[in-house]
């Protein structure tokens, strides 16, 4: 009997205690390393728990009591519940810290990824590029040496002409000087003759007379 009247009176007099403001914060907190933190339904250790939060678990604040021992709060499961304060840290959990490092190193991974695949692709087109210019270049070249060769034949067929030329000149030359000697030796011989005949001619015109 006087166990029930003990819990009755404090039953009356916690349902007499004033109302207790609240600051509402709407802040992200984190559940401290601690095994096991348990939720209550109210500001104080004479309310019921009604769950737990895992070590480490990310919360939004909603509220602190006005003497700032315990915090409203609402997991990512949506359940909305109490917390002593210090059971709450800015700090993020060794586990979350390990998962942002995990998330900002695979985020690397890809970067590296991605810009040795753009490393690639530009050293292929580098490469192909070279190639043709190669190939442009060699074909420039065949066509260089054969223009030359052309070029050489040609040369040496005007030579051969010039030559030739020259040649055909001086038997053309030649043949005039031999002709022009022929003619001027014929007429010197006959100048040399026909003095020599004429005179008779005159004399035997003159006895026929």
């Amino acid at each position: 009997m006087k166990m029930k009247k003990s819990r009755y009176t404090l039953a009356a007099f916690f349902t007499a205690l004033p109302l207790i403001t609240f600051n509402a914060t709407a802040l992200d907190k984190y559940v401290t390393e601690n095994l096991t933190v348990y939720l209550t339904r109210g500001p104080g250790p004479q309310y019921a728990i009604v769950g737990t939060l895992n070590a480490g678990e990310k919360i939004t604040v909603l509220e602190t009591s006005s003497d700032g021992q315990y915090t409203r709060i609402q997991n990512d499961a949506g359940k909305i519940a109490w917390v002593k304060s210090t059971n709450l840290t800015d700090t993020p959990s060794v586990k979350e810290q390990v998962d942002i490092l995990a998330q900002k190193l695979s985020s690397a991974q890809e970067q590296a990824t991605k810009l040795e695949q753009e490393k690639n692709t530009l050293l292929n087109e580098y490469s192909n590029q070279l190639d043709t210019a190669k190939q442009q270049i060699e074909k420039l070249e065949q066509s260089n040496r054969q223009l030359q060769t052309t070029f050489d034949e040609q040369q040496a067929k005007i030579t051969s002409l010039s030559e030739t030329v020259d040649e055909k000149r001086q038997d053309l030359m030649l043949t005039w000087f031999t002709r022009g000697g022929l003619v001027a030796g014929i007429g010197l011989i006959l100048g040399l003759i026909l003095p020599i005949i004429m005179p008779k001619r005159r004399n035997k015109d003159r006895w026929m007379k």
